[in-house]
């Protein structure tokens, strides 16, 4: 008798050992797993598909030359437009005095060539970078031409280019440079952002070299005229909007896709339909705005019970 009450005291203190232990390793690893687990909250938002492509501007553009030497006056601001035969500027002969009946005497008129927008400025590509060259001519030869910006200062002399007419009513041309031209043929369009305006352009013209697309604008493009070449967004896809989670969220659990959330406390895996991506974020159909979703996804995480103070 007292063999068999040994032994029962033996098994009950073995049982309680094995329990306890029990307890303490699956608190430890709770614990554990409590504080390597990282979440993010699922949001509202728009998964673009933008690349930045290089652009060359064509527009219709006239510089003018001073027809004299002399300090030069401008009327209006940068970028004004002007009907043609109006005064862009006026110029003062060196020597001139102020004020005197010889300055008005001596004062000559700058008109402006034709109807447009008048900059202070020329790069010396006026004649060279136009629309009618981009469809035409050898596009590397032509793309190779270097261009300076300048700008007059407060004395010009006879012969000196001070500045010129862009013609903004007509549409403004653009070679782009791309890394693959495959699919792009005459007459398609391309959806393209240029400075705060996202237009759809027509391709005219494909080219094998330089690789790229000549494209023609709805209508001038602002900023084109003064910066000729300068980067551009081509909107390849079209967006999605939707529910937005962390692309490090996804996790496949047996054949299904999907994602660890967070509610009332507890961990649990929901599969999920992915509506489209892009290198750091997933649009997720009907997943709930606001919802904490785990980032750091294995293999353990169902059921398990959890605080979110890592968000």
């Amino acid at each position: 008798m007292e063999g068999k009450r040994k032994k029962s005291i033996y098994w009950f203190w073995g049982i309680l050992f094995i329990v306890v232990t029990g307890v303490i390793l699956w608190s430890y690893r709770s614990s554990l797993t409590d504080r390597t687990i990282k979440f993010a909250v699922a949001k509202t938002g728009t998964i673009t598909h933008e690349r930045k492509v290089a652009a060359t501007f064509a527009n219709e553009e006239i510089a003018i030359a001073a027809p004299q030497s002399g300090k030069i006056q401008f009327v209006g601001e940068d970028g004004q437009r002007f009907r043609r035969g109006e005064v862009v500027a006026t110029l003062l002969p060196e020597g001139a005095a102020p004020g005197t009946k010889q300055e008005y005497a001596l004062t000559q008129a700058i008109f402006a060539s034709m109807g447009g927008l008048f900059f202070h400025q020329s790069d010396g590509l006026e004649s060279i970078m136009t629309s009618e060259n981009l469809n035409s001519m050898d596009l590397t030869k032509l793309l190779a031409q270097p261009g300076k910006v300048e700008t007059a200062g407060t004395t010009v002399q006879a012969g000196e280019v001070v500045g010129k007419m862009v013609n903004n009513l007509i549409p403004t041309q653009a070679f782009l440079e791309l890394a693959s031209i495959d699919g792009l043929a005459v007459g398609k369009t391309l959806r393209l952002t240029a400075g705060n305006q996202t237009l759809s352009v027509k391709i005219l013209r494909p080219s094998d070299q330089p690789r790229g697309v000549v494209v023609q604008f709805p209508h001038y493009v602002d900023g084109s005229a003064t910066l000729r070449r300068q980067d551009v967004s081509w909107v390849y896809l079209p967006p999605t909007s939707g529910i937005l989670v962390p692309r490090s969220a996804l996790w496949t659990q047996g054949e299904e896709l999907g994602v660890f959330l967070w509610s009332e406390g507890v961990v649990h895996f929901k599969k999920v339909k992915v509506l489209d991506q892009d290198d750091s974020q997933v649009c997720i159909e009907n997943l709930p705005s606001g919802i904490p979703v785990v980032i750091t996804p294995r293999d353990g995480l169902e059921g398990l019970v959890a605080n979110v103070k890592n968000i």
